[in-house]
């Protein structure tokens, strides 16, 4: 009795600490909503975008989110009362609140409202001023850290808290005389004015509103009849009057709070949406009293979308968050700014030096998710930069059926995207873009894509995305992990434990001897990969790299050529994957494996590994080493590639390596349950899996034969390398691996990466072939790693036009 009551006692304690049993309520079972709120207004003495700060305004900047639990990976939603955060920045932020909510960065979705009196973020533009030796002003990073910190701490607290979603509200609301827009067009199809936020001159403030959405969206969420939280998104510049050196959220921030005040359960999160040729300035001479105006305007309709609110069950079931990443076209004359900016001033630099560092990330491929986030009939997306108004009409069209929503004010490195009339049209907005007419048709292309796919059914009911000892869903990147290494150390029972990799020396490179073909030179080169071992390889360098260029590890096939192989040198043909890729403008590696090529007799039994597959795994990691260390790559964009017995390891460096960030496995794989050497090979093997234990692969299998029953397999393996793209070539007539095995292994893998949100980056081919790597599969193999690394090749094969 004694121990039940000291346990009755600590469970109360634990739950007056907020660690107990009420404090995890819900977050087992079904969708979960975590709320947190940080307070954004930087020190006294700070630069705002564009003027110090003297004083905070007695609302001051917020920061405010939700992390929404229980379907996939936690997903994590903010607005931010700033200007702008951009590029490098970007990246942090994601990558901060992820960390804290136990997600991945793609799953978190940070946006501003854009109010001017307010900080700008971007680490890009910091490190190009300070490396120009210039002073970083607006751009210095001290609060934006601090910012980050609080967050964090915030979105761990909020999680102890979080409370159960069972239903959605949708409500609209009409906002009357505040949104109008800023471009006028004259006689001649040219913009002849522009209509400021506050407009001055009467003569433009009296032409017509021109186009604007009216509409005041909310997507409210509740537990049961208590509102938690509700999300208002409204298209328009958000300013009344600035440049005051006040920190404040002018009127849609005294907005958000008259309807806290209103609704004081429920924490309120606005965001902006595609406002940027959208302003005030029709009801807006600048006069102080408008701020008050315009934000009653604004609050009414965000009342009358509130009244108009209907609620609908939601179950986790009905939640999804999935992504496309784009790659915009940059204006050619955007390295200009690297030379203006030596003479120009603070505003100015505020306005473009973020352009350089997105068109410096742009020409490495570095893209910008566009994402969208399924509430049952309702689709949030969220876009990067100041999108006109053209671009949330055209989504809400695209898809009447829904309830769609846009905040726009994501990633602000691309700074203005009209659509494409208006770079016809001219305009300041346009003058300023950094992008080009062709982004129309890529954002679009994104947002049709998403709000047109059928959402996924078998998102959390997959044995690999279900905790092991339970039917119950993984929910945090932690449990993930945790299951992934269950599968890491179950291929270590078989492969064995690669060797520590702390503390290693860059490889130290030995050039043999080199030869110089049209469009790249080929180096013959090897490396001590440890004491023991060594690596043989060809190393390919285009001639023609402009910026850092992407690498791929190419992996060869059996045969006594090795290398030579991929290098064209062999009996076969579709086997150059390493001077194909060369030429396009790859830079490459194409090692030999252990008892191939040079390394022939290569003898296992004194290399210190566990297996063959183990040390090529070990080789090929430190071929990625010694990518990493060249001028001419970028580190970022490394991928593998590999046909047959190249496929295969392909397949198990990438699982062990997350450096590499795509994969291309041909005639590679198939579940060991649909391995079948036939009935001679059994009795030659002494097993159906006998060839798998041969010690260039994974002797201890020996053991287990006949009836060899390994505890994991290759869905395992492409599993864990999700939701890194992975492409597979399963040729139909393919004898080595059989196709009706990938199809079924596809179809296992296929909901982790539903799961994930990225169902498009497991791609799968079956060609009319045998054992082979056809032209035509070996062209869209090429064009999807070109398309991860957002890579435009130096030239295009014979079989590419």
């Amino acid at each position: 009795m004694n121990f039940i009551k000291s346990n009755l006692y600590l469970t109360l304690f634990l739950i007056l600490l907020g660690l107990g049993p009420i404090a995890s309520y819900g977050q087992e079972k079904g969708l979960t909503l975590a709320l947190f709120d940080v307070d954004a207004t930087p020190p006294i003495g700070s630069l705002l975008a564009y003027d110090p700060l003297e004083k905070k305004d007695d609302l001051g900047l917020r920061a405010k989110g939700v992390v929404i639990s229980g379907s996939g990976l936690p997903i994590v939603i903010c607005a931010i009362d700033w200007i702008g955060i951009a590029n490098e920045s970007q990246d942090a932020f994601k990558e901060s609140l992820a960390e804290a909510a136990s997600t991945i960065p793609s799953r978190v979705a940070v946006h501003t409202l854009h109010q001017h009196d307010a900080p700008i973020s971007d680490w890009g533009a910091e490190k190009i001023l300070k490396e120009a030796g210039l002073d970083p002003k607006a751009y210095e990073s001290s609060f934006d850290r601090l910012l980050i910190n609080n967050l964090k701490d915030a979105i761990r607290i909020a999680l102890k808290d979080a409370k159960p979603i069972t239903h959605i509200g949708t409500g609209k609301g009409i906002v009357e005389k505040v949104a109008s827009n800023r471009r006028i067009l004259g006689d001649d199809g040219h913009v002849a004015y522009t209509r400021t936020s506050s407009t001055k001159d009467k003569k433009i403030r009296d032409f017509p509103e021109g186009l604007i959405d009216p509409e005041v969206s909310l997507v409210s969420f509740w537990n049961e009849e208590e509102p938690l939280a509700v999300f208002s998104y409204y298209a328009v510049h958000p300013q009344s009057y600035y440049l005051t050196k006040i920190a404040n959220p002018d009127f849609p921030g005294i907005a958000r709070y008259m309807r806290q005040l209103s609704v004081p359960d429920a924490m309120h999160v606005h965001f902006n949406g595609a406002g940027a040729n959208v302003t005030a300035g029709k009801y807006n001479d600048g006069a102080k009293i408008n701020r008050k105006i315009l934000a009653e305007r604004l609050a009414k309709g965000m009342e009358q979308a509130w009244d108009n609110t209907v609620k609908t069950k939601i179950t986790k079931e009905d939640v999804y968050w999935q992504q496309e990443p784009i790659l915009l076209t940059p204006k050619e004359t955007l390295p200009e700014i690297a030379q203006e900016m030596r003479t120009q001033n603070a505003r100015w630099l505020t306005n473009n030096v973020q352009k350089l560092a997105w068109y410096n990330r742009q020409a490495l491929g570095k893209k910008i998710d566009i994402s969208c986030l399924t509430l049952g009939d309702v689709r949030i997306l969220h876009l990067p930069g100041e999108l006109f108004i053209e671009y949330q009409l055209a989504a809400k069209a695209e898809r009447k059926d829904l309830f769609v929503t846009m905040a726009a004010y994501g990633d602000y490195g691309p700074f203005y995207i009209g659509p494409s009339s208006a770079y016809t049209e001219g305009g300041y907005e346009v003058g300023t873009s950094p992008v080009t007419a062709e982004a129309e048709p890529i954002i679009m292309g994104a947002i049709k894509k998403m709000l047109h796919r059928e959402i996924p059914n078998n998102t959390t009911e997959s044995p690999f995305v279900l905790k092991s000892e339970s039917q119950q869903p993984l929910r945090t990147l932690a449990e993930w992990e945790e299951k992934k290494k269950s599968w890491k150390n179950n291929m270590a029972s078989i492969m064995g434990t690669l060797p520590f990799r702390d503390n290693l020396k860059r490889p130290e490179i030995n050039y043999l001897d080199s030869t110089v073909e049209s469009t790249y030179t080929k180096h013959h080169i090897s490396f001590d990969s440890n004491e023991r071992n060594q690596v043989t390889a060809f190393l390919y360098i285009p001639h023609k790299i402009k910026v850092k260029a992407p690498a791929m590890l190419v992996l060869h096939s059996t045969g006594d050529l090795g290398k030579k192989i991929v290098d064209g040198q062999g009996p076969l043909e579709n086997r150059a994957l390493a001077s194909e890729l060369a030429e396009r403008g790859y830079v490459v590696i194409a090692p030999d494996y252990p008892s191939f090529g040079e390394q022939k007799d290569h003898d296992f039994s004194k290399d210190g590994f566990d297996s063959g597959t183990l040390l090529a795994v070990w080789n090929h990691m430190r071929c990625v080493d010694a990518l990493t260390y060249m001028d001419e790559v970028d580190s970022e964009r490394i991928g593998v590639i590999g046909h047959s017995l190249g496929g295969h390891n392909a397949l198990f460096v990438a699982a062990h390596d997350s450096r590499l960030k795509a994969v291309v496995t041909s005639c590679g794989w198939t579940p060991f349950d649909y391995y079948d050497i036939g009935e001679a090979g059994i009795k030659n093997y002494g097993g159906r899996l006998g060839p798998w234990a041969q010690d260039r692969y994974m002797p201890v299998i020996k053991k287990l034969l006949p009836e060899a029953t390994l505890p994991f397999d290759f869905t395992h393996i492409i599993a864990s390398i999700a939701p890194r793209p992975v492409f597979t070539n399963a040729p139909l007539q393919d004898s080595n691996f059989s196709v009706e095995g990938v199809k079924s292994g596809i179809e296992a893998i296929q909901p982790v990466y539903n799961w994930l949100g990225y169902p498009d980056n497991l791609q799968v081919r079956y060609p009319n072939a045998s054992h082979d790597f056809p032209e035509n599969t070996r062209k869209e193999a090429y064009s999807f790693l070109d398309d991860v690394f957002g890579f435009t090749p130096l030239k295009k094969l014979a079989f590419e036009k």
